[in-house]
């Protein structure tokens, strides 16, 4: 009697530090299969353009009078974030792409034409603008962290990378 009883205590202890165990290995497993389903938020950008991808604020407006320079300063409350996605695909802050963008754009001199690979829509305020054609739109980068985007007619906006 004493050793039927005791085995049957020994034996519900061992049940309960079974079920102990395998109730944390089915979590650690679930949460396992959870976690590793998650998708990569922000695919590899495209190499060309990997330099250039990321958020950037308007900083100046520059404009080419004659021989001459003139360069507006945009003050941070007026001026517009745009961004150069994984895909070289150029939004705006609502996540539109902006009216009259050229299909391609060179980048310090080498051509770059956008491949979407997700959606992106074009700006409803679009549907209202008139687009003098421009075929192109040239990048250049001065200095780190600095981008200047020209458009046909000689003007152009400088941008600071936005952190």
């Amino acid at each position: 009697m004493f050793g039927k009883s005791s085995c049957n205590i020994a034996c519900h202890v061992y049940e309960v530090k079974n079920e102990f165990v395998m109730k944390r290995l089915s979590l650690a497993m679930l949460l396992l299969f959870i976690f590793g389903q998650c998708k990569k938020d922000d695919p590899e950008p495209l190499p060309e353009i990997a330099s250039i991808v990321g958020k950037w604020r308007e900083v100046a407006h520059i404009r080419t009078v004659g021989d001459s320079t003139m360069t507006q300063v945009i003050p941070k409350e007026y001026s517009n974030v745009y961004e150069f996605r994984y895909d070289g695909v150029f939004l705006n802050e609502r996540g539109k792409v902006p009216c009259c963008l050229p299909p391609k754009f060179f980048i310090d001199g080498e051509e770059f034409v956008p491949k979407p690979q997700a959606p992106a829509e074009l700006d409803p305020l679009c549907a209202s603008t008139y687009c003098a054609p421009c075929p192109e739109m040239r990048i250049t980068r001065p200095i780190a962290d600095v981008i200047i985007i020209e458009s046909c007619g000689g003007s152009g906006t400088s941008y600071t990378r936005e952190e």
